[in-house]
């Protein structure tokens, strides 16, 4: 079973959060930081509440997770404990590759957009913007092609206003942007 970090526990315990989230998930993640927790424990709380399989509860079990996701780029930031926390989580809620963009496409965009947004505004990309992108990318479980194309505005905006492609950690000038 996995256990996650104080990180996602002080998260849990927000009352906004405990407010937004359904009771059996909220029984599921207050279990998940405690070291003696099987999935057996995991499976007792979906029967008490007459849940199947996580696949009954999968829009919910998305949107605690793009919540947890807010709540982890509050910083600007991904660490490595956060990382694992969100892998751990859609491993125990079977959210497979490509989900979150069927079900929440906009939210995941806008999730995506506030931090492009932030990494290209200065036209120049970090050390730590570079491994936030590689970071957010994996969050989502986005292709290659998914994650340029969401991407793709601002960065046409930052070329638009001065940047300087080489300090963008781009591979190639977007598809629409001609340079003159």
């Amino acid at each position: 079973m996995y256990i996650l970090s104080d990180i996602f526990w002080s998260y849990i315990q927000q009352p906004e959060t405990r407010e937004q989230t359904p009771t059996y998930l909220l029984d599921i993640a207050d279990l998940l930081p405690k070291e003696d927790t099987e999935k057996n424990d995991v499976d007792k709380i979906l029967e008490s509440h007459a849940i199947q399989s996580f696949e009954d509860i999968k829009l919910q079990c998305i949107d605690l997770l793009l919540s947890y996701a807010n709540h982890i780029l509050e910083d600007s930031a991904i660490t490595e404990t956060e990382a694992y926390d969100f892998a751990a989580l859609k491993r125990l809620f079977r959210i497979r590759e490509g989900e979150f963009l069927q079900y929440r496409s906009f939210q995941v965009k806008e999730i995506l957009k506030k931090e492009f947004i932030r990494i290209y505004s200065d036209h120049f990309v970090d050390r730590k913007e570079e491994l936030e992108k590689v970071n957010l990318q994996a969050l989502f479980d986005l292709s290659y092609d998914q994650f340029e194309e969401i991407k793709k505005d601002e960065v046409i905006n930052a070329l638009l206003n001065g940047a300087d492609p080489l300090h963008l950690d781009i591979a190639k000038i977007p598809k629409g942007f001609n340079v003159i």
